[in-house]
């Protein structure tokens, strides 16, 4: 999962005080996570699907190629990308939601799946009343909340890559998050 805090108010702000701020918003994300709950109709070769669709396969030569698997599969300790005629285009290493998902149901393992099997999800957020009051905007698979920190109200983007992470099957102590912080650099490209 991917938390985003998008502050304006931190570009004014020196590099003790970011760190500060920074601190604060962490201690926050440990309290409010528990209180964000959903539904979700995804199954584990959905969840196996995304996870190879999000995979990053590196720069070699055919990376052009691994773009257009169709299929893959998960056979011992390899983890293969095929085309659609079922030909092998490249072997990649299984990351560990994939070994989770594959220990958790052994099924998966040594049968082709293919990129058009994943089915939308269709889950609901269960937000209390008191979560509900902050909310912004909800849309996909990210939320976005009104909360103060450090005396400045501030727009925090919650943005979650499966929502199995906020079921009952997991709780928010697996969660593994990382906080941004707006830079008041410029990117270079950008600069004219």
């Amino acid at each position: 999962m991917l938390t985003e805090f998008l502050w304006l108010t931190a570009l004014t702000l020196n590099e003790d005080e970011r760190e500060a701020l920074r601190g604060e918003i962490n201690e926050w994300v440990k309290c409010f996570l528990p209180k964000l709950e959903r539904e979700s109709t995804r199954t584990d070769k959905c969840r196996l699907v995304a996870s190879v669709e999000r995979h990053e396969f590196g720069d070699d030569v055919s990376r052009h190629h691994v773009t257009d698997w169709r299929f893959f599969k998960f056979v011992g300790k390899k983890s293969l990308l095929f085309d659609e005629k079922k030909k092998m285009l490249k072997e990649f290493k299984a990351t560990t939601v994939q070994k989770k998902i594959l220990r958790r149901n052994p099924s998966l393992l040594d049968v082709f799946i293919g990129r058009s099997e994943i089915k939308e999800e269709n889950g609901e957020w269960k937000l209390d009343n008191q979560v509900k009051g902050k909310l912004i905007s909800e849309g996909g698979e990210a939320l976005v909340f009104s909360e103060k920190f450090g005396g400045h109200e501030m727009a925090v983007r919650v943005q979650i890559f499966d929502p199995i992470l906020f079921t009952k099957k997991l709780g928010a102590d697996q969660i593994t998050l990382k906080t941004h912080l707006i830079s008041g650099e410029l990117n270079p490209a950008i600069r004219a």
